[in-house]
C-alpha cells in the first residue's frame, strides 16, 4: 500500500529538527524611541535559512556566535542583532513578495497636559494556511497521522499556478475561460497520475534543500496544449511568478520548529495589555507558528508617565482663580 510521500516529509520536518528560539525585546524610552534586539539560537541550518530572517543590515548591529556544549555533537549558533528604532518598522514590504513573514512593529508616544501615553503594537501576520492550502493545515496539524488522501503538494502546486496566473493578469492577460481550462487541466492530470499511483513520480524537483519545489517540466508539458491561445513567453513568465509562492509554502513549513519570546518594557505605568505574564513595568508573550498559522497574532499594550508639577501647577492656578472668583463674588455682594 502506497504511504503518502507527504507523511515522510513532515517526519523529517517536525522530528529531525532541532528548535529555533527567538527572544525579541523592545525597551521604549520617555522620548518615543525603542531599542529592539533579536536573540535567535538553534542549529546552525535553522539559524541561516528563511523561515523567520533576523535584520542585520543598517542600523542594526548583528554579531554571530557559535557554542558548543560539553557531551553536544553539534554547536549551537546564536545570532544577537539590535538597533535604535522609531515610530514604525516594517521589516518586509509588499514588494519581498509573499514569502517573508511580515512583523511590522509601531511605538508611539502621545503628549498630553497631564501625562505621556505610550502605545506598543506588533503584528504577526497570519500565513493564512487554511484559506490557502487546507490539506497543508491539516498535515501540519496532525504529522503523524498517515491518511492516503491528503495529496498536499498538488495543492500547493495548484495554489501557486493560480496565483502565478493571476498576478500576470495585468501585464500578460488571458481570459477567464482559458485560465478555467488550464486550471482543469493540471487537476485532471494530478487526478489521474494519483490514481495510477505514480503523482510524485511526475513531480520533478530540482532543488532538494527545499520541502516544496516547482516542476518545471511537469508544468512546461501541460501548458503546451494551451500554447496557440497563450501570450508569447507565458509559460515561462507563469513560473517565474509562481516562484515567490512556493517560497511562502517553503517558509510557512520550516517556520514549524520556531518558537518566540517577546518581552516588553515601557515606560510609566502599564494601562492595557494582552501579555501572557506581567512583572512591574516588564511583559513578556510566549508564541509559536501556531498562533499566526492562519490569523493574525497581535502584540499589544500601553503605558503612562503621569506629570505630577504639572498637575500641581494647574491645581494651584485652579485654587488661586477660584479664590480670585470668591473674591470677586464677595465684592459684588458688599457693593450691592
Amino acid at each position: 500500500m502506497r504511504k503518502p510521500k507527504i507523511i515522510f516529509l513532515f517526519f523529517i520536518v517536525f522530528f529531525s529538527l532541532r528548535c529555533v528560539e527567538t527572544l525579541i525585546t523592545v525597551r521604549v524610552f520617555p522620548d518615543g524611541k525603542y531599542h529592539m534586539k533579536y536573540h535567535t539560537q538553534g542549529d546552525r541550518k535553522d539559524v541561516f535559512n528563511q523561515d523567520f530572517p533576523i535584520p542585520m543590515q543598517s542600523p542594526w548591529a548583528a554579531e554571530i556566535i557559535e557554542k558548543r556544549k560539553e557531551g553536544d555533537d553539534e554547536p549551537v549558533h546564536i545570532i544577537n542583532s539590535e538597533a535604535l528604532l522609531s515610530g514604525t518598522t516594517t521589516f518586509f514590504s509588499e514588494t519581498d513578495g509573499p514569502a517573508p513573514p511580515r512583523h511590522p512593529i509601531t511605538v508611539q508616544k502621545n503628549d498630553q497636559l497631564f501625562s505621556t501615553r505610550y502605545t506598543v503594537r506588533q503584528l504577526f501576520q497570519g500565513r493564512r494556511v487554511h484559506q490557502k492550502y487546507p490539506l497543508l493545515a491539516k498535515a501540519m496539524q496532525d504529522a503523524g497521522e498517515d491518511s492516503s488522501d491528503k495529496i498536499v503538494e498538488t495543492e500547493i502546486i495548484m495554489y501557486c499556478l493560480q496565483a502565478g496566473i493571476s498576478d500576470l493578469q495585468d501585464r500578460l492577460p488571458i481570459k477567464d475561460l482559458l485560465k478555467e481550462r488550464i486550471l482543469n487541466h493540471f487537476r485532471g492530470v494530478f487526478h489521474k497520475a494519483e490514481e495510477e499511483g505514480n503523482l510524485f513520480g511526475i513531480m520533478d524537483k530540482e532543488n532538494k534543500q527545499d520541502l516544496f519545489a516547482l516542476p518545471k517540466e511537469l508544468i512546461e508539458t501541460n501548458f503546451r496544449p494551451f500554447l496557440a491561445d497563450l501570450p508569447k513567453n507565458f509559460t515561462q513568465e507563469c513560473m517565474d511568478a509562481m516562484a515567490p509562492y512556493i517560497d511562502e509554502a517553503n517558509v510557512t513549513v520550516n517556520l514549524n520548529d520556531d518558537t518566540f519570546k517577546f518581552v516588553g518594557i515601557l515606560p510609566g505605568v502599564i494601562t492595557r495589555t494582552n501579555a501572557d505574564s506581567i512583572f512591574n513595568d516588564t511583559l513578556l508573550w510566549i508564541f509559536n507558528y501556531e498562533d499566526f498559522l492562519n490569523d493574525d497574532y497581535i502584540i499589544e499594550a500601553a503605558s503612562i508617565i503621569y506629570h505630577p508639577k504639572r498637575i500641581q501647577i494647574a491645581i494651584v492656578i485652579g485654587a488661586l482663580a477660584a479664590l480670585v472668583g470668591l473674591i470677586s463674588i464677595s465684592r459684588r455682594r458688599r457693593i450691592s
